[in-house]
Parts: C-alpha cells; sequence; structure tokens
C-alpha cells in the first residue's frame, strides 16, 4: 500500500535558491526523499531566481531562498518575484533566524521561514503545509 501512495503522489517543481555547494546538495537528497518526484531548478542567486521565474511563468509549486547570496539577496529576489505577480509559496532559509531576520523576510513576501540548516522533518513541515506532500 505504501508503494502506491508514492505513486499516486505528483511531482512537484521545485526553484532552490542557493549560492552555497553544501546547503544545494542536502536540499536535493532531502527533496528527493520526500517527494514521489521532484522537478528541481537552482539559482545561484536571487537575481537568476528572478529570471527564472519570470522565464517559467511562475510554474513553480514551492521557492526555497537563502537570505544572503551575491549578486541579489533572498529578501530582493522575494519582493521582485511578487512584484511579478507569482503567488507560488516561497519559504525563506538562512542561519540568522533571530525575530528581525524573520520578519525581514516576511515583510518581503515570503509565506514562510526555516532557519538552516534544512533537514527532513523540516522539509516535511513545509511540504505539508503547503499541501505539496
Amino acid at each position: 500500500m505504501a508503494g502506491a501512495a508514492a505513486a499516486e503522489r505528483k511531482a512537484i517543481r521545485v526553484l532552490l535558491v542557493e549560492d552555497e555547494e553544501i546547503h544545494r546538495v542536502l536540499a536535493r537528497a532531502l527533496l528527493k526523499a520526500a517527494v514521489g518526484g521532484v522537478v528541481l531548478d537552482e539559482a545561484g542567486n536571487g537575481a537568476e531566481a528572478v529570471r527564472r521565474v519570470r522565464e517559467a511563468g511562475g510554474g513553480y509549486d514551492l521557492i526555497l531562498t537563502d537570505r544572503q547570496m551575491p549578486i541579489m539577496d533572498g529578501h530582493e529576489a522575494t519582493r521582485q518575484i511578487r512584484a511579478l505577480g507569482v503567488t507560488t509559496p516561497i519559504v525563506g532559509l538562512s542561519s540568522d533566524s533571530l525575530d528581525a531576520d524573520v520578519d525581514a523576510f516576511i515583510k518581503a513576501g515570503a509565506d514562510h521561514f526555516t532557519p538552516k540548516p534544512l533537514s527532513k522533518e523540516k522539509l516535511n513541515r513545509i511540504l505539508a503545509k503547503f499541501n505539496l506532500a
């Protein structure tokens, strides 16, 4: 029965916005283990993320974005993605998790914030919150 449930899960399309390779490797592994199928796009900075979202016509089910990145940070990328009219759930990820850090992500337009490092439990909570698991 568990195999049938896994087969029924639809593939989700996720944009991971992260400049650190170790965090991308971890997120890839966690997403592939947690979701029946995942199409994962990656961007190394916020400007690249905005470009990918624009090119995809907002066609992602979830966007996971780091805060501190070169060229454009996660806050500005979130603001620009929202300015495009995209309503995809955006989750801010950062090792900076003081109330002010969380508030800054939410004010920029993020739907949720999770402190790094990403874990199986944290990812499962995110997927459940947005009905993706």
